[in-house]
C-alpha cells in the first residue's frame, strides 16, 4: 500500500502525465497536448454522435486513446457491490511482523537516517527496521531483501478457510495484493523468478481465485508495483547494486531517474500475464503511476477493457486520487473518503490494522468504526475495500476474524440498506461531519445517533434511513418531509410508530430493540 507523505500527493486533472518537474516533466507540454487533443476529439465524438456515453460509442474496439478510453464505464456489479477485502500478504509481512514497518524492504537500508518515500531525510538516526534487521540478520549488503524473500514459506494458508470468512463478513468482491512494492509475485509467474510458486511452492491467486468465483463474488487483484522502481534506491548501497539481481532491484539510478526499459517491461509483462491467467474483474493501482507514462498504461487498459467485452464480462479499473486519473476508472482514496455525495461512483481503501501488514501489537478499528465507515460511503456513492492482514503463515488474526464477523452479523441484518442501493436526494444529516476531502484524513471520527445516512433502492420506491448510534426514545429525521406508506426498522420484528410535522418525519424508537452498530430504518413510498 501507498504509505506516501503529504508532499507525495499531488492534484491532477485528467492530463495523465503532469508529472510536477519530475524526470518526465520534459515531455509535460507534449502530453498535455496530446490529452487536449484526445478530449477536443472525444467530446466532438459526443457531440455528433447525440448519445449518452453508456447508451452508444463511436467506435467498436477501445485503443490506446483517451478518447476510447474514456467511454469505459463503471461496472453495474461495483456499484451494486458496496464493500470488499484484500489482504496485504507478501515476503515484506516477515519484517513488518516484527517492527511495524510497512515498508520494511525500503527502511530496512535506511542505516544514515529515515527517509519518506521522496527520499527526504526525516531523522538523522538509523531507521528501527535497520537496527532490526542488522540485529536479526546482519548487514544488509550480506543479507539483503533478496535473502529474506525465501524465508517466506506459510504452511498455514488456506483460501477456503479466508473466503469463508469474507463471505461470511458480507464481501462482495475480494482478492489479494497480486504484488506489492517489494516485487514479489503471488503467483505462478514465468516473467519474474521472484514469485510465490518458485520460492514458496504454492500458487495463493489462482487459489483465491477459485474459492472467490465458486461463491459468486467478484475477484479483484491490486498492483503496487509501479513504485518499485523508486523503492529500491536505498539498496543501491548494500546489495542491490549486483547485477545478478537487477530482476528485483533494477538498474541502479537516482530518484527522479527514467524508467529503464527493463523495467517498463517488466510492469507491462506482469499485468499481462496476471489478466491471462486469473482474469480479475477489477485491477487496483496503488501509488506509483504517476511515474507510468501513458504510452505504458493505455495500452494495457485497452487491452483490458477489450479482454473484459470479449468475454462479456464488467470489469473497473481503480488509480489514487493523489495519482493522474485513467480514463475509464475510478478514483481511490487511501485511509480518506469525501465529506459531500458523489456524482460518479469511487472506492475507499482502509485498513483495521494501522499498518497495511500484519503487525499484531497494534489495532486501529474495531466493527462498530468499520460500519458507521462503511455506511458513510455508501450514502455518497462510494464502495469501501478493506485490508486484512494475515500473519507470516497464512493465518489471519482472532481479531481481525472478530471484527469481520461482526460486519458480517450486521450487514445480515442491514444490508438491504447498502447492497444494490442508490444515492438519495441528500446524504446525510447531523454534526459529526469529515474535515477533508482526499487520502490520508487524520481524523478519528466518533459518530452519535443525531448522525444520519441515507440510501434508496434503484427503483425509489425505498428511502432507508440510518442512525449511526443507538437513537433515544425518538429520532426526527427532517429531510424526510413526504410522509411514506410504512416505516419498518430492519431486524426488528414490531409495528414502529411515527408521524409527520413541519420539522420532519418523527420515529419513535421501540423498546426493547437489539443492540447495534448503527439502526436503519425502511421507508417505502
Amino acid at each position: 500500500m501507498g504509505e506516501v507523505e503529504e508532499n507525495e500527493k499531488s492534484t491532477h486533472g485528467c492530463c495523465a502525465n503532469s508529472y510536477d518537474g519530475d524526470a518526465f516533466g520534459m515531455r509535460k507540454k507534449r502530453d498535455e497536448h496530446c490529452m487536449k487533443k484526445s478530449m477536443l476529439i472525444f467530446s466532438v465524438s459526443l457531440f455528433c454522435v447525440g448519445v449518452a456515453v453508456s447508451q452508444e460509442r463511436p467506435f467498436d474496439r477501445y485503443n490506446e486513446s483517451f478518447a476510447t478510453l474514456w467511454f469505459h464505464q463503471v461496472p453495474e456489479w461495483f456499484q451494486d457491490a458496496k464493500f470488499g477485502i484484500y489482504t496485504h500478504w507478501t515476503p515484506t509481512t516477515i519484517g513488518c511482523e516484527k517492527t511495524g514497518a510497512g515498508w520494511y524492504p525500503f527502511e530496512m537500508y535506511q542505516h544514515d537516517g529515515v527517509y519518506g518515500g521522496k527520499l527526504r531525510k526525516k531523522s538523522d538516526q538509523p531507521h528501527d527496521a535497520y537496527l532490526y534487521h542488522t540485529k536479526a540478520y546482519g548487514n544488509p549488503k550480506d543479507f539483503g531483501w533478496k535473502d529474506m524473500i525465501p524465508l517466506f514459506k506459510p504452511t498455514k494458508f488456506d483460501a477456503k478457510e479466508w473466503v469463508d470468512l469474507f463471505e461470511q463478513a458480507g464481501a462482495k468482491f475480494a482478492g489479494p495484493v497480486a504484488i506489492h512494492h517489494d516485487g514479489y509475485a503471488m503467483w505462478d509467474s514465468d516473467v519474474t523468478r521472484w514469485n510465490a510458486k518458485a520460492l514458496a511452492g504454492f500458487d495463493p491467486s489462482a487459489e483465491l481465485v477459485k474459492e472467490i468465483r465458486k461463491r459468486g463474488m467478484k475477484y479483484i487483484a491490486s498492483f503496487h508495483h509501479s513504485h518499485t522502481w523508486r523503492y529500491f534506491i536505498p539498496s543501491y548501497g548494500f546489495d542491490g547494486s549486483d547485477p545478478d539481481y537487477v530482476d528485483l532491484y533494477f538498474e541502479p539510478h537516482a530518484y527522479g531517474a527514467p524508467l529503464s526499459p527493463l523495467f517498463k517491461k517488466w510492469w507491462r509483462s506482469l499485468l499481462d500475464e496476471y489478466l491471462e491467467k486469473y482474469d480479475p474483474d477489477m485491477v487496483w493501482f496503488d501509488m506509483g503511476t504517476r511515474d507510468i507514462p501513458t504510452e505504458l498504461m493505455y495500452p494495457f487498459l485497452a487491452r483490458y477493457y477489450n479482454h473484459a467485452e470479449d468475454a462479456n464480462k464488467e470489469v473497473a479499473v481503480t488509480f489514487k486520487d493523489y495519482a493522474p486519473k485513467l480514463p475509464g476508472g475510478i478514483v481511490d482514496y487511501e485511509k480518506g473518503r469525501v465529506q459531500n455525495k458523489q456524482k460518479g461512483a469511487w472506492l475507499t481503501d482502509d485498513t483495521i490494522n494501522p499498518s497495511w501488514f500484519n503487525f499484531p501489537q497494534s489495532v486501529d478499528k474495531d466493527a462498530n468504526d468499520v460500519v458507521d465507515m462503511l455506511i458513510d460511503i455508501v450514502s455518497k456513492n462510494g464502495c469501501l475495500l478493506l485490508n486484512i492482514a494475515p500473519d507470516s503463515e497464512g493465518r489471519i488474526s482472532g481479531y481481525e476474524k472478530e471484527v469481520l464477523l461482526e460486519i458480517g452479523a450486521w450487514l445480515k441484518t442491514n444490508g438491504e440498506a447498502i447492497y444494490n442501493t442508490r444515492t438519495w436526494r441528500v446524504a446525510e444529516e447531523g454534526p459529526t461531519k469529515l474535515k477533508g476531502d482526499g487520502s490520508f484524513l487524520k481524523q478519528k471520527t466518533v459518530y452519535t445517533n443525531k448522525d444520519i445516512r441515507f440510501t434508496q433502492s434503484k427503483d425509489g420506491k425505498i428511502v432507508y434511513v440510518i442512525v449511526l448510534d443507538r437513537p433515544g426514545s425518538e429520532v426526527l429525521i427532517r429531510s424526510i418531509t413526504e410522509a411514506p406508506k410504512d416505516i419498518r426498522l430492519l431486524g426488528f420484528e414490531g409495528k414502529i410508530s411515527w408521524e409527520m410535522s413541519n420539522n420532519g418525519c418523527r420515529i419513535m424508537f421501540p423498546e426493547p430493540a437489539m443492540t447495534a452498530c448503527a439502526y436503519a430504518f425502511k421507508l417505502a413510498y
